[in-house]
């Protein structure tokens, strides 16, 4: 059912509040959703099949957790049909044919026609925006799905589309010691990123990444024991729901100041969001978490006003790992503490870890004690320090 076909009478639903049916955050408007909607068709104009596709990976029961796919995976599927919504909005399934998938390629990796919302609600701006390999693969491989769930996808489709080829994705660029602290000077110097910057001192010490901090509840954090957890809910693996001990007086000061930013905003409580969703001007709700577009605007005008255009907010993550590499503390132990990563990203931090190693062990030679107050002896031609 598309959405100009859905009913508009309000009426309450479990959660207790009024809202139109076809609301997917409670159990009844969900078994109400689903007895409207009928089975895929091939004759189904897009977004009608992307509503239903949807609706069958909603959560069942949000206070038991009863769920398809991870709130995280859910989130990232509404991201994938939003873009597939912007080209294929005016085309049934029956129609969508092998030319239409190579435009979409073409036209999704430059931006033509392709748009995303930045900034607060009341001043939205609407900006291009492209995509590598990875993405396009992805949003093509979840319009498949949904073609094959209304037999709609043809042998022919299938012996005509060639996925594009994926290069291996770069490691964020990590900030220098002195760019790192350039941006988190700039973030302090203005009242309006003060979150920012309280948000960069945890990420900096924990290596979480930009999902694991936007999500981040005052129930995951322990003050008293000095101990922040990922929400269980959005790690990204197994290896990634982790603890991370905290022994930073500036990240733990840093805690306190956004937890008591969290509560003036949407009161205490363990599961309120340390970044809360803005539903207005001064209204959030805390149940959920702040969005990716909504961190980005604030980040991308800081990051500009500090000179490092390039930088991306999972950047932080990598910065953090960097530093402790430089610092030579065990790879071992700086994958424990950023959970499990890439053999790629493994063998980059290593290979950092190792150069701090070699420029430690060779200033030590250089103005080590042994060099230069030892007493030496010759022995065939070569003279050696006694020790």
């Amino acid at each position: 059912m598309s959405k100009s076909q859905k009913p508009n009478k309000k009426r309450t639903c479990e959660t207790g509040q009024n809202h139109t049916p076809g609301h997917t955050n409670c159990p009844g408007c969900l078994g109400e959703l689903r007895s409207m909607y009928t089975p895929f068709t091939a004759t189904m104009l897009f977004p009608e099949a992307a509503d239903i596709f949807l609706a069958a990976r909603a959560t069942i029961n949000v206070q038991s957790r009863i769920q398809y796919v991870a709130p995280r995976t859910y989130e990232q599927y509404e991201d994938v049909v939003r873009m597939l919504g912007q080209f294929f909005r005016h085309l049934r399934l029956d129609q969508i044919d092998a030319g239409h998938l190579r435009t979409y390629q073409k036209r999704r990796a430059n931006g033509d026609g392709f748009i995303r919302r930045v900034g607060k609600h009341n001043a939205q701006q609407m900006v291009a925006t492209s995509a590598g390999a990875s993405s396009i693969n992805r949003e093509l491989a979840t319009l498949k799905q949904i073609m094959i769930a209304a037999q709609a996808w043809t042998p022919q489709l299938q012996a005509m589309y060639i996925p594009l080829q994926e290069v291996d994705s770069d490691i964020p660029k990590a900030l220098g010691p002195d760019e790192q602290a350039h941006f988190l000077a700039t973030t302090k110097a203005n009242p309006d990123w003060e979150f920012l910057y309280w948000y960069s001192l945890v990420a900096l010490h924990t290596t979480f990444s930009s999902d694991e901090m936007r999500t981040l509840r005052q129930g995951d954090i322990n003050l008293a024991q000095q101990i922040v957890s990922v929400n269980r809910r959005h790690g990204k693996n197994r290896h990634r729901r982790r603890s991370v001990d905290l022994f930073d007086g500036s990240c733990l000061w840093a805690l306190e100041q956004l937890i008591e930013r969290s509560v003036e905003m949407v009161g205490r409580g363990p599961q309120r969001h340390l970044f809360p969703f803005r539903i207005s001007t001064g209204h959030y709700d805390g149940e959920r978490s702040i969005t990716r577009t909504g961190m980005r605007k604030p980040f991308e005008a800081a990051r500009d006003k500090a000179e490092v255009p390039w930088f991306c907010l999972n950047g932080l993550r990598h910065t953090a790992i960097t530093r402790m590499a430089e610092e030579g503390v065990p790879i071992a132990i700086i994958m424990s503490r950023a959970g499990h990563t890439s053999p790629k990203m493994t063998a980059h931090y290593t290979h950092i870890s190792r150069q701090a190693e070699r420029i430690a062990l060779e200033r030590g030679w250089v103005r080590g004690p042994v060099a230069q107050a030892a007493p030496v002896r010759r022995v065939r031609g070569i003279e050696l320090a006694v020790v």
